[in-house]
């Protein structure tokens, strides 16, 4: 495994620079610190409900600096992770650094993801990359000479893989980064029926069933009473112990899988890193508390364009550094995920270094203020 500069792009398998703050010496520490104890402020935003192929749809949160209009320079679609959406502390603060940078950015909330329960029965999963491929479409159609970036995390990342290999990214995509990755799904839910990780698993699933029954009483009160009872036959097999099972009775029958494993087989992002063709920049950690041995693939598995960056630490979407003291910490992924999409640019894109035009307070957890 070799180091390589920050702004470097070095396609293979390289080892991370990212040190873990000393207090956070742990990968459920790294996990948890910045979603229980990160404020991070929301940016101005415009909130956009856009509808889908099948004609269903979700809401789109644009953020679009004053600075950045009419300057051609990028704008980044994030995708957020299970039970996320885009006030996920790593969505802000990524639009925040992007800010910084002076590049505009579009959080995806994917269906339901809000809170308030979509149309179909349908929700979202690791293959629902064609929704994803809606939005793409919408953001090329409507700014049609903006260079693109792409940024998902977690099971947002493996949307985001499974995107960038099964469709037709538009030429304007210059580079994609992916973050703590479940690259095999069903290595992944024993992965979480293991030790601490458990808490975890009770946790999502918990969401899960409720986002689910959320949905019921929507399909419900637009008349789709069978479905709406469907649902609920399966919610009632619970409580569930294990994600194989509820991916099993919920996720592959409402999907068209034949079953879980079926679901794990065709929608794991693994198999498909050869196949990926944009600069991408994968990002692990060694010592994720989701992630099986599995995730981390050998380097004749990518494409000449994917840079796999494993880390010996960092947790789920932690990536946590020392700071000032420890209520100032500084995350990692704000830094790292800038730089490589810089790195990446069009030439015609004006680059600023990084370490000049990101201030502090956009890599710690001292935006509580309400941002402008």
């Amino acid at each position: 495994m070799s180091h390589s500069p920050a702004d470097a792009f070095t396609p293979g398998i390289s080892r991370s620079p990212f040190q873990p703050a000393w207090w956070l010496n742990n990968p459920h520490l790294q996990t948890l610190y910045p979603p229980m104890f990160r404020q991070v402020a929301t940016p101005g935003r415009v909130r956009e409900r856009v509808t889908l192929s099948d004609g269903d749809w979700l809401y789109l949160d644009w953020r679009l600096p004053k600075s950045w209009m009419g300057k051609r320079q990028p704008l980044v679609v994030i995708v957020h992770g299970l039970t996320g959406n885009s006030q996920s502390q790593y969505v802000l603060g990524l639009q925040h650094a992007l800010d910084a940078i002076g590049w505009a950015s579009v959080a995806m909330n994917c269906r339901g993801a809000t809170g308030e329960a979509n149309d179909r029965p349908r929700a979202y999963h690791a293959g629902a990359h064609d929704d994803l491929a809606d939005v793409m479409r919408l953001v090329r159609e409507r700014y049609t000479d903006v260079p693109l970036a792409l940024v998902g995390y977690s099971l947002g990342g493996a949307i985001s893989l499974n995107y960038l290999a099964l469709e037709k990214p538009p030429e304007r995509l210059f580079a994609a980064v992916a973050v703590s990755v479940p690259l095999l799904l069903g290595a992944c839910a024993d992965r979480l029926d293991q030790g601490f990780s458990r808490v975890y698993r009770k946790h999502l699933l918990a969401e899960l069933c409720k986002a689910w029954e959320r949905k019921a009483g929507r399909l419900q009160a637009l008349g789709d009473e069978e479905m709406a009872a469907h649902i609920r036959e399966r919610l009632a097999q619970g409580p569930f112990t294990s994600f194989r099972t509820f991916d099993d009775v919920l996720v592959a029958s409402l999907h068209g899988f034949r079953d879980g494993e079926d679901y794990y087989t065709r929608c794991s992002p693994r198999q498909r890193l050869g196949d990926i063709t944009v600069p991408t920049l994968l990002l692990q950690a060694a010592d994720d508390p989701f992630l099986a041995p599995e995730c981390f693939p050998s380097a004749r598995e990518l494409s000449a364009t994917v840079q796999l960056e494993i880390s010996p630490r960092g947790g789920h979407v932690g990536f946590v550094e020392a700071g000032s003291s420890w209520r100032e910490p500084i995350y990692y992924l704000e830094r790292r995920i800038p730089q490589f999409l810089q790195a990446m640019a069009p030439e015609s894109v004006r680059v600023a270094k990084l370490a000049d035009s990101l201030p502090p307070a956009y890599q710690s957890s001292s935006m509580r203020k309400a941002a402008p």
